[in-house]
């Protein structure tokens, strides 16, 4: 990959090359288990060629020049560093196959940042020391009061990711860790899992009916299960710990880019034929983000005093952390005869803030997807990605200094 970012030796692209044995043992691209992390097949977007300028025209062209720090990865580099220096050091990704790429991403631009500071092709004042990923099983049969609460299934959590990247500055080393738990729709049996968290990056939303807004899973409404994330958050923001403050941020949902009304999977025509396409212009705010907006507005709201370029994206949301109208996590325990994690005496209503991570702008192309079957993930494009990570290292920095 060195050549590649200087310009030289350039490889062919095609996802058969890419997902092929020899792609992976040739290292030139980068092959996760979703198959979808190695780029498009569109020459304007190669991986590591394409550099994102807001506003502006793409360049086309491969830069031949040395990288500098604001090169592919500064804006991730940047976040890390931001985390490792604070009390914040634990980042989890909570939700699907797209926060899966996103966390998959950003560990992927850090090792990049590492490999091109150890060949001299990244300059940047926080050194990379190393990044690694480690897996945690996770036990499904956890139980109770002898009460086994975990349902069974093929989407049930039982590893967590997790990546740890140490930086240096000033004779010191500095640790930050970013975890990904997968949550293919509101699992409250799963939340004690994030309690090792100072910070949280939920979604819910494509494993629900874009339509109907039922779940695949378990077929609860989108609407109560997002105010029952919520409750969550706002639990988990407010809950005293040793460490204290904790951060609550909820992502925003990709667009999907099928040939259908609304861009949605819903009864698209898969074919060979089949073609991703740009979103109609009335329905550039796709369902999913309408009913999470119609939730937010209905338990939250924004406050308006708030100096900064970045308040608008606070949310402050009340909460009933005993509501039983959807399935909070009390809802859950209660219903279970569950009796842990569970305290009667405290004040029910909570009040919590919770940052609003909206990046779906920045992904709304539709040929960013990895073929014409799969427009819902996206290509890895370190650019595209950081720009994401831009935003994210924005609404930390600000909520960090307040804190």
């Amino acid at each position: 990959e060195m050549q590649w970012l200087q310009g030289k030796n350039i490889p062919s692209f095609g996802m058969k090359t890419c997902n092929s044995y020899e792609g992976m043992k040739s290292g030139k691209m980068y092959v996760t288990k979703l198959g979808n992390q190695c780029g498009c097949e569109v020459p304007e977007f190669r991986p590591s060629l394409s550099k994102w300028v807001p506003n502006e025209t793409i360049n086309r062209k491969p830069s031949t020049d040395s990288i500098n720090e604001n090169y592919g990865v500064h804006s991730s580099l940047r976040l890390a560093y931001n985390l490792a220096q604070s009390n914040y050091s634990h980042l989890c990704f909570v939700g699907d196959s797209i926060d899966y790429s996103i966390y998959d991403a950003f560990k992927v631009n850090l090792q990049r940042a590492s490999k091109l500071q150890q060949n001299g092709q990244l300059s940047y004042k926080y050194p990379v020391l190393f990044v690694e990923e480690r897996e945690f099983e996770v036990n499904v049969s956890r139980t109770d009061n002898g009460v086994h609460y975990v349902p069974a299934g093929w989407r049930q959590l039982k590893r967590i990711l997790q990546t740890e990247v140490v930086l240096y500055n000033n004779d010191n080393s500095k640790t930050a860790k970013f975890s990904y738990f997968q949550h293919y729709g509101w699992s409250p049996w799963d939340v004690e899992l994030l309690e090792n968290c100072n910070i949280i990056v939920m979604n819910l939303s494509l494993h629900y009916d874009s339509d109907s807004g039922r779940g695949n899973r378990f077929g609860n409404p989108l609407t109560d299960d997002t105010r029952a994330a919520i409750t969550t958050l706002v639990n988990f923001t407010t809950t005293t710990t040793t460490e204290k403050n904790r951060i609550a941020i909820w992502r925003s949902t990709l667009p999907q880019h099928f040939n259908t009304k609304n861009g949605h999977f819903e009864n698209a025509n898969i074919t060979d034929g089949f073609n991703c396409v740009p979103l109609k212009i009335s329905f550039r705010e796709q369902s999913y983000n309408v009913v999470h907006k119609i939730v937010f507005e209905d338990m939250c709201r924004r406050d308006h005093d708030l100096k900064g370029s970045c308040s608008s994206y606070e949310q402050h949301c009340t909460a009933n952390i005993r509501e039983t109208k959807y399935q909070t996590t009390y809802q859950f325990r209660q219903s279970n005869n569950l009796t842990t994690w569970v305290n009667e005496r405290e004040n029910p209503v909570k009040i919590g803030t919770i940052l609003q991570w909206d990046i779906s702008d920045i992904f709304d192309n539709h040929l960013w997807h990895p073929d014409s079957l799969d427009c819902t993930h996206y290509c890895y494009i370190p650019q595209v990605f950081d720009a994401a990570f831009e935003r994210l290292d924005l609404l930390l920095r600000i909520k960090l200094k307040n804190i």
